[in-house]
């Protein structure tokens, strides 16, 4: 799995820039970044193929030193409010393989991302600051937030789109 990091988190982690990854399909790919959101740091992360939302708030520096395993937990914890089983999880992951930081996957996608916070920074409901996933805010996102993602040419939403390259996979 690739974890495209944008310049502002690359920044951050005071990190050099990351090489470019071997192509491969970008529904296992993701774009991450950094915001301030009510407060809290907080990682925001889209599949770059269908724009798939996940966060993390209040994130700390031991976080961002295991950023690849914080990134994995939320996608995984997104998976699991959608009400993906346990093995169509697991095999998303096997399929995707070992995560590695990369650059990002190209405008369309950070696009993607850039309008994932747009929206996201538009919801009045508090975070739950007890736990660093973010439900309901996710869900927001993905259910509610109409989009054209790098992979779709149509418009829909983020969640029906992951339903839909889970099957164009093999997943379901």
């Amino acid at each position: 799995m690739q974890i495209g990091i944008t310049i502002p988190l690359q920044k951050q982690l005071k990190m050099q820039k990351p090489l470019y990854g071997i192509p491969e399909d970008l529904f296992y790919c993701w774009e991450v970044h950094v915001i301030r959101y009510q407060g809290k740091n907080t990682l925001v992360a889209v599949n770059a193929n269908n724009r798939f939302f996940v966060m993390l708030s209040g994130m700390k520096n031991s976080d961002w030193a295991v950023m690849e395993q914080r990134v994995e937990e939320a996608i995984e914890a997104a998976l699991v409010e959608e009400g993906y089983t346990k093995e169509q999880i697991d095999r998303y992951f096997d399929l995707a393989g070992e995560a590695e930081i990369t650059k990002t996957h190209g405008r369309k996608p950070v696009a993607g991302l850039n309008r994932a916070i747009d929206y996201l920074t538009s919801i009045p409901e508090e975070i739950n600051h007890e736990e660093a996933f973010q439900p309901f805010h996710c869900k927001e996102v993905n259910k509610r937030d109409l989009c054209s993602p790098a992979g779709f040419r149509e418009y829909g939403y983020p969640s029906v789109f992951f339903r839909a390259d889970m099957v164009r996979n093999g997943i379901l």
